[in-house]
């Protein structure tokens, strides 16, 4: 246990219930002034200096008149006996003042009621002032109405009443009630005679005079009056000022619920000490029953919902559950009693006993609450429990006094002072040590950030380095995977086209089935080398100025024999003349793409429509369908890579998901829109939406003749063989042969053409040296070129640069990846021999990283894998006739 820190909580709570007894002291049950008593009705101030003795509070036994307003004139005779301790009347009846006379015996077996209208006299001697200090009653109120009177043996019966508050009636009619404390002085040269104080009472269920009648000189009661006031609105200074804080930080943190209640209850503790202590009522005129009764119930209404205010506030602060199990009923019960409200005061005052007895029973339970708060060791229970136990006794206090077992001043706003002051101290603590602890944490975090950061650097790091790798991958196995397709289908079409002998017709079928997987294997691996390159970034846009119409004709044209065969319809609305800027082989793939899958979910006898439009400032492409459309849960996943509407096993559609995808991403770098319309049952309709460009004068688009292979004899969407620019910058492309060409015969064997030749070939063919790793490669790029050419084999570029500088070819068709010396690098070292540089010079690319080749200018032109023959042998007839049309 730590001792030193349980003994300063402990002198600190000390210290809170001290001052709270010394206010408590202060303000509550003053003890009767024994220095000048009251008894039976008489009062000897013979001797008296009010000047050095200060004010007396005229405690004791008054005569008690019940039902009876004693006027001046009649005072005398009805009260004379009473100079010598005898009276007229028979067996007089005496009240002890300050007090209620409810249930103050008035006759034999009777008590007087709350309600009615009495006199209360007291008979004074031996009093003397003078001008200098002129002598004054000081009184807060009475319940509900009163007038003071003064009968003097020397001066007589004063007619006006010397201090009134409301109007004094016989009837509820004739009444008007008002609580003001007033100060007001008296005639000078008063010796002896009779105080007269009259009390009506018609609007409260309690009446009485509850607070004493002060008596001192005008100056003395004037100074404690405004010492009084002074110190309210010190308080109430203090509760607005913590309100508005504890407000402003409610509204910083809306997490912060207990300062938000905490501010509620200042504010209306702040309205409550405004109402009990009268300041409302000085400032709102003339007396009336209305004004009366709505202060009465602002009054105490403000007392019935500080309770709930209270203990919302402490469940934020204290976690227990035994103060969290009182914040409902708290507001249940204040509701029920804030409806009692709604009756006139001398129903609903006769409730608030009951209401003040709860609202002490609650505080009891908090205590409870408290004392397990502190065995928890919740930060700042130990004063809180301090601070309660000061607003409990205040409470016992203000309970009293309401009821009027006794006279002294309402206490509750000082003991809520206290708990305010002490419920602050703990938030600022709170505050304090959360600051220290978000320091702490920033610090820490701080440095855990920097750590994450480091580390996440590291991984970032090795994952650019796996993507590296894995394009480098990609890129590599399109080399191995492309050069294989080209020895397959290239024997394949040569095959079909009958130039290794007559094919039947059973023949045919299977190898057009074979073409057919070759060509949906090449598919695959251009769509997913397209997805790695994009994931990785390595993806760009080589803008030029495309003719959409012209590019979208050619594309769609491709598909009217599959439209045939398959008995769909297909629908051209393509209008003409227009542009855009644009990569030319991307937007082929996306058009491709979108036309592909629509007539993939075609059933037959259905239609695909292809139109082209234009506004003012884009060009709507429109591919539509009336397949079995898309459900609307799905629509937005479509473009999402890998995801299929039927995912199923048993899906009718094949396909890897990531088509549409690609589609998406290729229309987002060209900064255009891809929407969908689709409804199930009546098809789909994908719009593309680019930005228009009209030609220039003198300009001229690029050339934008589709360069695919193999396109428009199946559904399967593009491949990306074709040609690419070369160095001068021109547009190098094959456009697709719809002519197979004329019949070729002969066999190849993969094993018949050799690395080195010493045949003599005529010397007016042109020699080609092809520069290929692969054998099987080198002999079918010679078996398709040897009937028109001398061919020369290299199989690496080492070997390749010693025969191109031996033989001096007059074209150079290379590979890229190679041992010892790749393409590019032969290439470049052929550059540098002034007897070569004019040597023009072809790379045969599997791999789709070209456009970076292209930045660094090594070759002349492109030829990607895999090719047909009859593309090489046109590609090769049309560069050496004339190398400027490429």
């Amino acid at each position: 246990m730590n001792w030193p820190t349980t003994a300063s909580r402990l002198r600190k709570g000390g210290i809170l219930i001290l001052l709270a007894l010394v206010i408590l002291t202060r303000f509550s049950c003053d003890a009767p002034d024994r220095r000048r008593s009251i008894e039976a009705g008489f009062i000897d101030l013979t001797g008296y200096s009010f000047k050095e003795e200060g004010p007396l509070e005229l405690r004791g036994d008054w005569i008690f008149l019940w039902n009876r307003l004693l006027m001046p004139d009649e005072a005398s005779s009805v009260l004379s006996g009473l100079a010598t301790n005898s009276t007229e009347e028979p067996n007089p009846r005496f009240m002890n003042l300050p007090g209620r006379w409810n249930d103050q015996p008035i006759a034999e077996n009777r008590t007087a009621p709350g309600i009615g209208y009495a006199t209360f006299a007291l008979r004074y001697s031996g009093l003397s002032g003078d001008d200098m200090h002129r002598l004054a009653f000081r009184m807060k109120d009475a319940l509900s109405s009163y007038r003071i009177y003064i009968v003097d043996d020397m001066l007589g019966p004063f007619a006006e009443p010397i201090m009134s508050n409301g109007i004094v009636g016989q009837s509820e009619e004739t009444s008007v009630p008002q609580h003001l404390p007033l100060v007001n002085p008296l005639p000078s040269g008063l010796t002896s005679g009779w105080i007269l104080l009259q009390v009506a009472n018609f609007h409260d269920s309690v009446g009485g005079p509850i607070y004493s009648l002060r008596l001192g000189t005008e100056q003395q009661l004037l100074r404690q009056r405004e010492r009084k006031r002074a110190q309210d609105f010190l308080v109430l200074g203090v509760l607005l000022v913590m309100g508005l804080y504890h407000m402003g930080l409610a509204f910083q943190r809306s997490r912060d619920r207990a300062s938000l209640w905490f501010a509620l209850f200042n504010g209306v503790l702040a309205g409550r000490l405004l109402l009990t202590e009268k300041y409302v009522q000085e400032w709102l005129g003339p007396p009336s029953e209305l004004l009366f009764e709505l202060l009465q119930k602002a009054d105490y209404a403000t007392a019935f919902i500080l309770v709930p205010l209270f203990f919302s506030f402490l469940r934020r602060v204290f976690l227990g559950p035994m103060i969290a199990r009182l914040e409902k009923p708290s507001w249940i019960v204040t509701a029920i009693f804030l409806l009692t409200l709604f009756w006139p005061q001398r129903i609903y005052s006769s409730f608030a006993t009951y209401y003040f007895v709860w609202a002490l029973l609650l505080s009891l339970w908090v205590l409870i609450g408290m004392v397990a708060a502190i065995r928890r060791k919740e930060m700042g229970a130990r004063i809180s429990f301090a601070g309660l136990l000061i607003v409990f006794l205040a409470g016992i206090n203000d309970a009293l006094l309401a009821g009027g077992q006794i006279s002294s001043a309402y206490v509750l706003p000082y003991g809520f002072i206290l708990f305010v002051v002490a419920q602050s101290y703990i938030l600022i603590r709170r505050f304090s040590h959360a600051f220290n602890t978000a320091e702490h944490l920033s610090q820490y975090l701080q440095k855990e950030v920097e750590n994450q950061t480091a580390e996440l650097a590291e991984k970032n790091r090795a994952l650019q380095e796996v993507t590296q790798q894995r394009t480098i991958f990609f890129q590599n196995i399109s080399h191995e995977l492309r050069t294989p397709l080209t020895l397959i289908y290239g024997p394949l079409e040569s095959i079909r086209n009958g130039e290794h002998g007559a094919v039947s017709s059973s023949m045919a079928g299977a190898l057009d089935s074979m073409m057919r997987n070759a060509r949906q294997l090449l598919r695959l691996i251009n769509q997913l080398l397209d997805l790695s390159r994009i994931e990785a970034g390595h993806i760009e846009i080589r803008k030029e100025t495309v003719s959409i119409s012209e590019l979208l004709e050619d594309v769609a044209r491709s598909f009217q024999d599959f439209a045939e065969r398959k008995e769909i319809g297909l629908k051209m609305d393509i209008a003409a003349g227009l542009y855009c800027s644009g990569d030319a082989e991307k937007l082929e793939k996306v058009f491709y793409n979108l036309i592909s899958n629509a007539f993939k979910y075609t059933p037959a006898k259905g239609t695909v429509t292809i139109s082209l439009d234009s506004n003012a400032e884009e060009i709507i492409v429109e591919v539509a369908d009336t397949g079995g459309g898309i459900p609307p849960e799905d629509q937005e996943k479509i473009f999402h890579r890998f995801y299929q509407v039927d995912g199923s096993r048993t899906r009718r559609q094949e396909g890897s998901g990531i088509g549409l995808s690609i589609v998406k991403e290729f229309v987002d770098l060209h900064g255009g829109r891809l929407a969908l319309d689709s409804e199930v049952g009546r098809g789909s309709r994908f719009t593309v939406r680019l930005d228009k460009k009209t030609l220039r004068e003198n300009e001229s688009p690029g050339e934008a003749e589709p360069h695919g292979l193999y396109r428009g004899e199946s559904h399967s969407e593009p491949v990306n063989g074709g040609v690419s620019p070369g160095q001068n910058g021109a547009t190098a492309r094959i456009e697709q042969s719809r002519d197979p060409g004329p019949s070729r015969t002969g066999d190849w064997n993969p094993g018949s053409v050799h690395l080195s030749t010493d045949q003599t070939a005529p010397e007016n063919r042109p020699t080609i040296l092809v520069v290929e790793d692969s054998e099987d490669m080198r002999n079918f790029i010679a078996h398709v070129l040897h009937g028109k050419y001398n061919i020369e084999l290299a199989e690496n570029g080492r070997e390749g640069l010693e025969r191109a500088a031996k033989i001096r070819p007059d074209l150079i068709l290379s590979d890229v990846m190679m041992p010892e010396m790749d393409g590019p690098e032969m290439l470049r070292s052929i550059r540098e021999k002034e007897e070569l540089r004019k040597i023009p010079t072809v790379l045969l690319s599997a791999r789709l990283d070209t456009e970076k080749e292209n930045e660094h200018s090594i070759a002349d032109f492109y030829l990607a894998k895999p090719f047909r023959p009859e593309e090489l042998r046109e590609a090769v007839q049309r560069f050496l006739s004339d190398p400027t049309k490429m």
